[in-house]
């Protein structure tokens, strides 16, 4: 049969033309594999943030009846709404529209008219696309701790001699004497290649400490450089060639360029925020939720929380934990705590490793016995301490569940755990200490 070719073709034309995109690439994997249901969700997901490809197999799978009821009608309209531009489908759309009876084929318009309202790229432009702003230079988002002591990081002398430039951007914690706790390599380039100097340069550094005590549980950004010649032409040349595979529609170079082209970029009007909106448009998660990031904090485009609101949901839908875990934070500063409760429940189910901590230490704040010590506790152990550098933060806060828990002696251990990092960094300071004392006596005391 024509139609049956005409799908087999297709799927594998996009499977093909698609490699590097992960989340298309997985709908197809599911399709191949017999996992209908699963392949239509993610296919669904996709179209209706305007992948074509989505849309047009979305429309094949309701024509075949694979992995949902057959619907002749809402295939016609998704394979139509996928074709719309390019209007390369005709001879395979009238072929279907042929099988339709009078009464399908005015369902089937309408249909298609209420699609093109929500799904279209005009109606997704309105809905999702960011309005563009030049980027201030001015705004440090990569830098939020003011550091009042530094050390100079070495340069590996191996990167140096290749005339490799590069950065390490890191996540941590201040103790109350603003020195950095629980460093964590939020991102890196190239490579790892920067982060073993880095940290061990940071590490000494003293940072500005919040004058509120309460703010000492805030995670804070730094974002430290190494440069050898602004003029780089390995940098540049490398960056070259992803911005090629972005030009030509590749989702992953296209989050990869928004992340690492303002390095070497020199045009004043480059814009990151454009290309994570056409990588997220086509299901790359990670870029769904920094372009969120973008919109809730306006930059290189208008404040908007409602499109921010959007594409978060659409990268938690697919179990991204630190998605789910911001929207709950969002719902709950809005009082919606039907919604905030529902993500939140999520942001846990994820066992999500990156944002173990900070979600304990949410749930712990939020003191609702919905969330009993016990589910604390248990979040917290899923963070993965390999990632953390001197995680003195950490072991402390799991002391002090513990010993709330009357775990007093996995409170002493815990403490003590913590102690044995800070001597690493430099003396242990006396509220510590205290902390420690306070442990061992509540241990001595339910032996007795």
């Amino acid at each position: 049969m024509k139609i049956a070719k005409k799908i087999a073709s297709l799927l594998i034309l996009f499977a093909v033309s698609t490699s590097s995109h992960a989340t298309f690439d997985n709908a197809i994997e599911h399709y191949e594999d017999g996992a209908y249901k699963q392949a239509f969700m993610e296919f669904q997901s996709l179209a209706e943030i305007g992948h074509k490809g989505a849309q047009f197999n979305l429309g094949v799978m309701y024509l075949e009846g694979t992995g949902v009821e057959t619907d002749p009608v809402k295939a016609y309209a998704w394979i139509k709404l996928s074709d719309k531009q390019a209007q390369k489908e005709q001879a395979f759309l009238n072929e279907i529209r042929q099988q339709l009876n009078a009464e399908q084929k005015n369902e089937a318009e309408f249909y298609f008219n209420s699609l093109d309202k929500s799904f279209s790229e005009e109606a997704l432009k309105l809905a999702l696309e960011p309005v563009y702003q030049p980027v201030d230079p001015s705004l440090d988002t990569d830098n939020e701790a003011k550091p009042l002591k530094t050390i100079a990081p070495d340069y590996p002398y191996e990167a140096a001699m290749k005339g490799v430039e590069g950065w390490a951007k890191f996540a941590f914690k201040l103790d109350r004497e603003g020195t950095p706790t629980d460093i964590q390599v939020m991102d890196s380039y190239p490579g790892d290649v920067f982060v073993k100097d880095s940290i061990a340069a940071i590490s000494k550094w003293q940072f500005e400490t919040p004058s509120d005590k309460s703010q000492l549980s805030k995670v804070y950004k730094y974002r430290l450089s190494f440069e050898l010649d602004k003029n780089n032409r390995k940098n540049r040349s490398i960056i070259s060639e992803v911005k090629e595979k972005a030009e030509s529609g590749d989702p992953v170079a296209q989050y990869y360029y928004a992340k690492y082209a303002p390095m070497v970029e020199r045009d004043p009007d480059f814009n990151p925020t454009m290309w994570l909106y056409k990588s997220a448009q086509q299901g790359i998660a990670d870029a769904q939720y920094e372009l969120a990031e973008k919109l809730l904090e306006g930059e290189g485009c208008e404040e908007d929380k409602e499109k921010a609101i959007s594409w978060l949901i659409q990268s938690a839908s697919g179990n991204l934990g630190r998605s789910q875990f911001k929207l709950a934070k969002l719902f709950f500063k809005v009082d919606d705590k039907e919604k905030a409760y529902f993500w939140l429940d999520k942001a846990i189910e994820s066992n999500d490793s990156e944002i173990a901590l900070e979600l304990a230490e949410y749930l712990h704040e939020l003191n609702d016995p919905k969330y009993p010590l016990d589910l604390i506790i248990k979040q917290l152990n899923e963070a993965d301490l390999d990632k953390f550098s001197y995680p003195v933060k950490h072991h402390e806060f799991a002391a002090e569940l513990y010993f709330l828990n009357g775990q007093y002696a996995l409170a002493v251990e815990s403490q003590e755990k913590a102690h044995k990092v800070m001597r690493k960094i430099k003396r242990v300071p006396d509220y510590m200490q205290e902390r420690l004392a306070q442990y061992e006596e509540a241990l001595e005391s339910s032996k007795s």
